[in-house]
């Protein structure tokens, strides 16, 4: 949801601004908003659209395999994936406290960054667990047969 309403609003920012700007009162720091907007749609909707298996994939090989070997390179593929995010995550925190104690302020807005980024690393714990999730899964379907 809140994905959503951030989509909205860079929707309703965008056009507002468009409009604005032809009659010649664009508005003021626009650019930035959409793109905190933009960064905090994305970082949302991870966890979402990896529990519903939405994210692209290339399955026209792998369609071909049997269920294991399937389930095989989705444990492969998670655990790479758990890996470099976890990573992430971390450097992400450890960004937005840096940013934090160097009072960086956006450009235009004067808005404080280290908060945007900080919702972006609790996003990406979450998503972190949300693949952590994905694999204990698969262990379970492994574990099965």
């Amino acid at each position: 949801m809140i994905g959503a309403f951030c989509l909205f609003g860079m929707a309703a920012l965008t056009c507002v601004d468009v409009i604005g700007r032809f009659f010649k009162h664009p508005i003021f720091g626009s650019v930035e908003l959409v793109s905190f907007l933009g960064v905090i749609a994305i970082a949302t909707t991870l966890s979402f659209t990896h529990e519903h298996k939405g994210h692209i994939g290339v399955e026209l090989f792998v369609r071909k395999l049997s269920s294991r070997t399937r389930n095989i390179i989705d444990l492969c593929t998670g655990s790479i994936t758990l890996a470099l995010f976890a990573v992430v995550t971390w450097r992400m925190f450890d960004y937005s406290l840096k940013m934090k104690s160097s009072g960086e302020l956006s450009m235009n807005l004067k808005l404080p960054e280290y908060i945007i980024i900080f919702l972006l690393a609790c996003c990406f714990f979450i998503y972190c667990g949300t693949i952590l999730s994905s694999i204990f899964q698969t262990l379970a379907k492994l574990g099965k047969r």
